[in-house]
């Protein structure tokens, strides 16, 4: 028969399975659950964090996943790809309390302070505008910026 599956130990069909690299921004439960050191708590995590972030700008944010350990982030890392580019944005100058406060990379002071921010200088033009004016601290800056439009 031609349309015969290659046995499960075929080692070109076990290699391919293992080098396939898995987007974080697009990949489901089942993808995740077999990267090794992932079960379903963990893939269950990773997908309800990616929400809450709005996407994943880097792979590197798998270490803010609760309960990651940093050897299966170090077994996996290699094998996953997270775009910048599908990240949902927030629009800065026209957001409301609640889309801000919504993301965990703002901490609970620097919303109000955006806010204000915003009243009294109008339109924002970039990230650095809020470091350099003390409204946010260059950490929040350097993790939120992939996430934020100044249109």
């Amino acid at each position: 028969k031609s349309d015969q599956r290659l046995p499960a130990q075929d080692p070109v069909r076990r290699s391919a399975a293992r080098t396939r690299i898995l987007d974080l921004n697009t990949c489901d439960s089942a993808s995740l659950e077999a990267l090794p050191g992932i079960g379903p708590v963990l893939s269950a995590r990773i997908i309800r964090y990616r929400k809450l972030l709005g996407g994943y700008a880097s792979v590197g944010q798998l270490r803010e996943v609760y309960g990651l350990p940093g050897e299966t982030f170090v077994l996996i890392s290699a094998r996953l790809t997270a775009d910048s580019l599908d990240v949902a944005r927030i629009r800065i100058n026209s957001a409301g309390y609640s889309d801000l406060i919504r993301h965990p990379y703002f901490k609970r002071t620097e919303v109000p302070a955006i806010l204000k921010y915003r009243e009294l200088n109008g339109r924002i033009e970039g990230v650095e505008e809020l470091v350099i004016n003390a409204v946010i601290s260059s950490e929040t800056a350097r993790k939120i910026a992939p996430y934020l439009a100044f249109d």
